[in-house]
């Protein structure tokens, strides 16, 4: 399966936030959203960052509690990994082992256009796990058609 065609069944919806605002703001978005990342982009298709709770809990340790009033470009990551809506599933997953996150944006030749949580990656997995379980129950049972 394409990223592509998994952004289609979960929807094309991307949390984002923009980069001039605080931390404080970010906390809200995530809840309004409820979500643990958003996208910082200023125009909606180019990508400046990624701010996730993990970069919260980062900014708590450096910072304190005032890190709330924090700007927000100075908590994000910027070097952030992205997926071509073109790729293969199996492909973000890899991304995601490799760099131990958990958000992933897709780009389509560079722009925002969507973005995989692990969440999707389960779901994505464990449909797939009960169309086999299915398809070997079909065969065992002899309820298949041998000719299709």
């Amino acid at each position: 399966m394409t990223v592509k065609l998994l952004l289609k069944h979960k929807g094309g919806f991307v949390p984002v936030i923009r980069s001039g605002l605080t931390l404080n703001d970010v906390i809200e978005q995530l809840r309004i959203d409820e979500i643990g990342a958003l996208v910082v982009t200023d125009d909606k298709e180019k990508i400046l960052g990624i701010i996730t709770e993990r970069d919260i809990a980062r900014g708590l340790q450096q910072f304190g509690r005032n890190v709330v009033d924090r700007p927000l470009r100075e908590l994000m990551s910027r070097n952030v990994v992205t997926i071509e809506i073109s790729e293969r599933v199996n492909r973000v997953l890899e991304l995601m082992d490799r760099h131990q996150i958990h958000y992933v944006p897709v780009t389509d030749h560079g722009l925002l256009v969507g973005i995989i949580t692990m969440l999707d990656i389960v779901k994505y997995r464990l449909a797939e796990i009960e169309l086999e379980a299915n398809a070997l129950k079909e065969y065992v049972t002899g309820r298949h058609d041998p000719m299709a």
